[in-house]
Order: C-alpha cells, then sequence, then structure tokens
C-alpha cells in the first residue's frame, strides 16, 4: 500500500529467526525456564513482602513494585519470543505494526518506571542515611504510595519516547513555544 509517495507496510517479517530454525526448540525450553523461574522468584517474594507484617515498611513496598514491574515486563516479552521461535520452524514470524508500537509503549514505559522507581529507593536509602532522626516524618506509607503512583503514571504518560516519536511534530512545537517564553522573560 502505498500513500504519498511513501511505502507504508502493515507488518513486519523478523528474519533473525529463520536463521535459528534449527536450534528453536532448544530455545524455546531456555526461554520457557527462564520465565518461569521469572514468574516464581518474584511471585514468592511479592507474596513473602505482602504477608509478613515486619516487612511493611517502605524500602520493601518499593521492592514489591519493583518486583511487580519486572513480573510484568517479563509477562510482556517471553510469550511472544517463544510465540516467535515456535513459528520459526515454518517461516511465519510476521509482526504487525500496531503489535510492534504496543509492545515498545509498553515495554519503553516499564523501562522508565524501573529506572523511575530505582531512583525513588535510592532517595528513600539517602533519607534512611543522612536524615535518620526524620525519617520516620519524611517517608511513610502516604508519601511513599504518592510516589508509587505517580512513577506508574508518568512513565507512561510523560517519559515514553514512543509518544514522543508518534507526535515529534506537536512536542517540538510545545518545547519551541516553551523557550520562547523563557527568552520573553
Amino acid at each position: 500500500m502505498t500513500s504519498a509517495g511513501f511505502n507504508v507496510t502493515s507488518s513486519l517479517t523478523l528474519v533473525g529467526f529463520s536463521s535459528l530454525s534449527g536450534h528453536s526448540s532448544l530455545l524455546f525450553f531456555v526461554f520457557l525456564l527462564l520465565y518461569l523461574f521469572v514468574l516464581f522468584s518474584d511471585s514468592l517474594v511479592i507474596y513473602i513482602i505482602c504477608s509478613q507484617r515486619a516487612l511493611h515498611r517502605p524500602m520493601f513496598a518499593f521492592v514489591a513494585s519493583f518486583l511487580l514491574n519486572s513480573l510484568t515486563a517479563s509477562t510482556l516479552i517471553y510469550p511472544k519470543i517463544m510465540s516467535d521461535l515456535l513459528l520459526s520452524g515454518a517461516g511465519l514470524v510476521q509482526v504487525s505494526r500496531t503489535l510492534c508500537l504496543c509492545q515498545g509503549f509498553f515495554v519503553s514505559s516499564l523501562g522508565g518506571s524501573s529506572f523511575m522507581l530505582l531512583s525513588a529507593m535510592a532517595f528513600d536509602r539517602y533519607l534512611s542515611i543522612c536524615y535518620p532522626m526524620h525519617y520516620a516524618v519524611l517517608s511513610n506509607r502516604e508519601s511513599d504510595s504518592t510516589v508509587i503512583t505517580s512513577i506508574l503514571i508518568l512513565a507512561p504518560t510523560v517519559l515514553n519516547p514512543v509518544v514522543y516519536g508518534l507526535k515529534l511534530k506537536e512536542v517540538f512545537t510545545h518545547v519551541k513555544r516553551l523557550l520562547s517564553c523563557r527568552r520573553d522573560s
């Protein structure tokens, strides 16, 4: 399909998997074992943090959020890789453009929220080490849940390069407008 002189494709073919067709079953079982390990280990740690009352502290809330983020990212990535490995023997590995953009959006959102959660964990440790007398006031359940919730909302909406890539022209106009306002004042 062509539109105004441009080639617009509705899907793309993953050529790299076809070269692995001889080893696809071995790779499938390796990725399956990795996926099951991530599922069980992350779920176990989240269960322990949620079930033990002594672990209901800010640091462990951040750890549980980080592991939940890891669990979500693994569930997003591993099943697609395993299905592509199974289909690579038949030469049927094609990904629609929409699915590619959706997976890119979620992977970059989860990656961004991982970095933001690690930054929040580092700041929490900074507060506990540098301000031990004020730590109970500065870091409590309400403030930590607000930080975690805002991270999970900000990462997919504000800090996602896929969103900016789709509306790059609009972003540039907003940045130019902001820079021109700063120069005027």
